[in-house]
């Protein structure tokens, strides 16, 4: 999926005061859950190298698969709010991405800033936004963080759809280091607003600000849930995450109690939509373009260095039967490493092999080495027998 950056000028000039730095965290910063933590190999690159993968537990904690949480959370976020402008009339379908930032009277903890939300309601509603997704943002990037970034675009580093937020988290080497180009500021997106009119008056002491304005909502026009999927993207990459609240909630005309799809529209349409909204998030235009459909899996080799795409494993055997890449293969420095690995992983695909215990699932080199191990096993010419009885 394409995520078309959403970033914005500070809604103030300066940030709230705060204590709660590094408390709540953003999506993708903290450990895998147990059930994902079983490493398995999923595919394998053009230059040999094997490709590690975990099951999926879908959080938002985890960093191998943050971004399923997220994709997950945008297909329900824009069908219910495609839902709610296919029942709307005239300018009541306009929707524009909007962010509330709380007053600097006072000074901001955590359980605060989680509070605060509901004053944020009242805002939005005051500047005339009739409900939406409220996904909470407890940082901002920094001075620091913004001149990186700054550089980067000068020096041609960066691609143009990426924003800040996507550019530090990849240049960051874990929490710690991200915490280095982002400062605690709590301000509180509406990535997908329904407003006709963003007007100030009537907030108080809260900043209200219209980032940009959506293409008009047609229930079969694929760019505009699109337009809905990048901005609620972008949004929720870097919205707060902590144990037992929820980054994203909902409010007034658009909450779960007040409206619901399934009674206001008919079967065909609520699956039109679902279907649409799944669609714009799984599928990239590019690859839709060029006949590609859906992607699955890593489409470049995660090994540093290697730009080479990748391939499902289901394919191994097909190309271990090519003498000319086998060949190929050999030639780098550590082919015969590279080939034994991708007949262990060969071995494990089509079941002719035990699975690895905890500790070596767990841990990426011990995973390599033990595949390594029962390639060897399996190389050409080696009668194929279990492992236990060809180490005997």
């Amino acid at each position: 999926m394409t995520a078309v950056p959403t970033d914005h000028d500070p809604v103030r000039p300066e940030p709230p005061t705060t204590y709660y730095d590094g408390a709540a965290k953003i999506p993708g910063f903290g450990d895998p859950p147990d059930r994902c933590r079983g490493l398995t190999p999923v595919g394998f690159c053009e230059a040999g190298h094997t490709v590690l993968g975990r099951s999926s537990c879908g959080t938002r904690y985890c960093p191998d698969h943050w971004r399923d949480w997220a994709e997950d959370a945008v297909i329900s976020m824009v069908a219910r709010m495609a839902a709610y402008r296919h029942v709307e009339e005239g300018a009541e379908k306009r929707v524009s991405h909007v962010v509330a930032s709380p007053p600097q009277d006072r000074r901001y903890s955590e359980r605060e800033m989680w509070e605060t939300r509901r004053d944020a309601y009242d805002a939005l509603d005051a500047a005339g936004v009739r409900g939406g997704p409220v996904v909470t943002h407890p940082y901002r990037t920094n001075d620091r963080g913004d001149q990186l970034y700054a550089t980067a675009q000068d020096a041609g580093d960066v691609e143009e759809e990426t924003g800040r937020w996507a550019f530090l988290r990849d240049v960051a080497d874990g929490w710690v280091d991200l915490t280095r180009y982002i400062e605690a500021a709590p301000h509180y997106h509406v990535p997908i607003a329904p407003a006709k009119d963003v007007s100030p008056e009537g907030t108080g002491d809260w900043v209200v600000k219209r980032i940009r304005t959506m293409r008009a909502f047609h229930l079969r026009d694929t760019e505009s849930y699109r337009d809905m999927v990048a901005s609620a993207y972008y949004v929720l990459t870097h919205g707060a995450v902590a144990q037992h609240r929820n980054t994203t909630t909902w409010f007034g005309e658009v909450h779960p109690a007040t409206f619901d799809p399934e009674e206001e529209l008919t079967a065909a349409a609520w699956s039109r939509i679902q279907m649409e909204a799944e669609k714009a998030v799984k599928e990239d235009p590019e690859e839709e373009e060029e006949g590609g459909g859906a992607r699955h899996g890593p489409d470049e080799c995660p090994t540093e260095e290697c730009e080479e795409i990748v391939v499902d494993a289901l394919h191994l055997d097909e190309y271990l039967s090519d003498d000319e890449w086998v060949t190929s293969i050999r030639a780098y420095r550590d082919g015969r490493a590279r080939l034994a690995r991708l007949r262990g992983l060969l071995a494990w695909w089509d079941k002719r092999t035990d699975r690895p215990p905890p500790s070596v699932a767990s841990d990426k080199e011990r995973m390599r080495d033990w595949l390594q191990e029962r390639g060897e096993v399996f190389a050409p010419g080696v009668k194929q027998v279990s492992l236990q009885t060809a180490v005997m």
